[in-house]
C-alpha cells in the first residue's frame, strides 16, 4: 500500500517516522512509503521496495532461467490448457531422456 500522508501512516498502524525501513534500516523520513501486506508489518521507502521488488524478479528470473552450466529445475508448459487439469510445471528430470528407449519409461 502506497503511502503518502500523515492520516495514511497512522491509519496503518505506523506511529512516527522513526519506524525504520524493513529493507534499509534508515529511519522513514519522508513520503512515499511502501507498505507490504504480509502478516507482519513492513514499512520501506518506495526506492527501497523497487530495489526488493527487482531482486525478487532477478531471483524468480535466475530460478526459472538458471545461467550455463545448471540446468532447469522446473519447465513450465502452457500449451496445455487448465481444463485437463494437467500439472503445468513438471520437474525437468522427470522428461524423458531422448537417449533412452521408451521401454525404460513404461
Amino acid at each position: 500500500m502506497l503511502i503518502v500522508n500523515d492520516e495514511q501512516r497512522r491509519r496503518v498502524g505506523i506511529v512516527s517516522l522513526s519506524k525504520r525501513c524493513s529493507y534499509c534500516t534508515k529511519p522513514l523520513a519522508a513520503y512515499p512509503l511502501i507498505v507490504s501486506d504480509e502478516a507482519s508489518l513492513q514499512v520501506y521507502h518506495a526506492a527501497c521496495a523497487a530495489a526488493l521488488a527487482t531482486e525478487v524478479l532477478v531471483d524468480l528470473f535466475t530460478f526459472f532461467s538458471p545461467p550455463a552450466p545448471y540446468e532447469r529445475l522446473f519447465v513450465c508448459d502452457f500449451s496445455r490448457t487448465l481444463a485437463t487439469e494437467a500439472n503445468l510445471c513438471d520437474f525437468a528430470s522427470s522428461r524423458p531422456n531422448p537417449t533412452l528407449s521408451l521401454e525404460t519409461w513404461a
